[in-house]
């Protein structure tokens, strides 16, 4: 018997919802109980339309979770939509991300009032980027690598200051409105590894920001992982995550 696609789709969301997460050799299972003969191949791009369509997401190499948690996509203000416009119209510049900690409001309980804009800039670039930027008279309040007293002391007291850093290569961005912006996984691992820019952000706030992220929003964990390993920061990261007794289950079966 042939089966409809949409028949099969309907069989698997309610196979597989109730699962928080679930194996590649579980997908193909259930669809070899459908289809006997079904080829890799064949296997393969059902796969990939299932994610191409947010049927469905990866959590992990080779695990899944229906997706019914919201993708991440941030509000881009005034202020980010200036400088990725600067940017592009000065130097036709595309290895930057830039975002605002004013994004994690939505995550604490204690609202953070005054925020950072965070610029990073490919290493060869980031002083020109800089002085760009500073010397423009279109921002105020632009520094590049401050230190933690700095930050502490200074720069948090500033009306929206912009902090210009030097960026991972390969880090993980997304683009909306033609800037482009980190991604949520990046956001959460810049913010374990660098706890003197985001002294804010730190301890039981840090727990509640990962605890209402992974809530929320679908989480690609890989990609969360790989990054946090381009940053000699894996291991640490997965020994946190495990720590946390409020977050979700999944994160056991997508990071061991």
């Amino acid at each position: 018997m042939t089966y409809t696609k949409n028949y099969i789709e309907s069989r698997l969301m309610e196979h597989f919802s109730p699962k928080e997460v679930f194996s590649r050799e579980e997908l193909l299972a259930f669809f070899r109980k459908l289809d006997p003969d079904l080829k890799e191949t064949t296997f393969a791009w059902r796969v990939f339309d299932l994610k191409k369509r947010h049927r469905m997401t990866d959590v992990g190499k080779g695990v899944y979770t229906i997706e019914q948690k919201q993708r991440f996509k941030p509000e881009v203000d005034e202020e980010i939509n200036k400088i990725g416009s600067f940017l592009e119209n000065s130097f036709n510049h595309h290895s930057y991300n830039v975002w605002t900690t004013n994004w994690l409001n939505e995550f604490i309980d204690l609202q953070v009032t005054s925020f950072l804009y965070i610029l990073e800039v490919d290493k060869m670039s980031i002083e020109q980027v800089f002085f760009s930027i500073k010397d423009s008279g279109k921002f105020s309040n632009v520094f590049i690598n401050p230190d933690g007293a700095t930050i502490n002391h200074y720069i948090s007291e500033l009306p929206q200051p912009i902090v210009v850093v030097p960026m991972i290569s390969r880090a993980p961005t997304m683009v909306i409105k033609k800037i482009v912006l980190p991604t949520l996984e990046k956001i959460l691992v810049d913010l374990f590894c660098d706890p003197k820019l985001y002294f804010a952000f730190q301890g039981q706030q840090l727990v509640k920001i990962f605890e209402g992220a992974l809530a929320k929003y679908a989480i690609n964990y890989s990609r969360l992982l790989n990054y946090a390993k381009r940053r000699h920061r894996e291991d640490t990261l997965k020994e946190f995550l495990l720590e946390q007794p409020g977050l979700h289950n999944e994160v056991i079966s997508a990071i061991e």
